[in-house]
C-alpha cells in the first residue's frame, strides 16, 4: 500500500527541480516521503552600502556644522577678550600716575573703548585703584543660525601713588 502524502510537504510543479531531488537524489529515492527540507530565503545585502553612506554623510554634516558654529563662538570670545583688555589698558593709562580723582576719567576712557568697538559691556570701579571691565559679544552660527553670547572680563590696576611709592 502506498503511504499517504504528507500534508506539510510542498509539491514541486512539473518541470521545476526541487532542491532535495537535485542535491541528494539517492537519499530522496530511499527515504521518499519521510524526508523534509526547509528552504531558507536568500538574504540579500542590496542597499546596505547606500544606507551606510547616507548615515555617514549625515554624521559628517553634523560634525561640520558643530565645528563651524563652535568656531563662530570662539571668535566672538576672542573679540570680547581683546576689547576688554584694551578698555582696561585705556583705563590704566587715563588714570595718570598721581591723582586719585582720575578714577572717573579712567572709567570714561574704558567706556569710550567699549562704545567705539560696538560691543556691549560694563565698567565698574571696584576700589579706588581697580576698574573691572566686562564685555558681552554675540555671534550667529553660520550653519545652525543660533546666536551665541559670550562674556569676557579684564581688570585694570590703576597707577596711583607712583611718585610716592604708595599702593592703592
Amino acid at each position: 500500500m502506498r503511504p499517504s502524502p504528507n500534508p506539510t510537504r510542498r509539491r514541486v510543479p512539473a518541470g521545476r527541480a526541487n532542491l532535495a531531488t537535485v542535491a541528494r537524489p539517492a537519499l530522496v529515492a530511499r527515504l521518499g516521503h519521510r524526508i523534509q527540507f526547509t528552504v531558507r530565503p536568500i538574504v540579500r545585502d542590496r542597499g546596505s552600502i547606500t544606507l551606510w553612506v547616507a548615515v555617514t554623510f549625515v554624521a559628517i554634516l553634523a560634525v561640520a556644522g558643530l565645528v563651524a558654529d563652535g568656531g563662530a563662538k570662539i571668535r566672538a570670545g576672542e573679540r570680547a577678550d581683546i576689547v576688554a583688555g584694551e578698555a582696561a589698558r585705556a583705563a590704566s593709562y587715563a588714570s595718570g600716575p598721581d591723582d586719585t580723582s582720575r578714577v572717573a576719567a579712567a572709567a570714561a576712557a574704558a567706556r569710550g573703548i567699549l562704545s567705539r568697538s560696538g560691543m556691549a559691556g560694563s565698567v565698574a570701579v571696584a576700589s579706588p585703584g581697580r576698574i573691572n571691565v566686562t564685555v558681552h559679544a554675540s555671534a550667529t552660527g553660520p550653519i545652525s543660525g543660533l546666536t551665541y553670547t559670550v562674556t569676557r572680563s579684564a581688570t585694570a590696576q590703576l597707577l596711583l601713588g607712583v611718585r610716592s611709592g604708595g599702593t592703592p
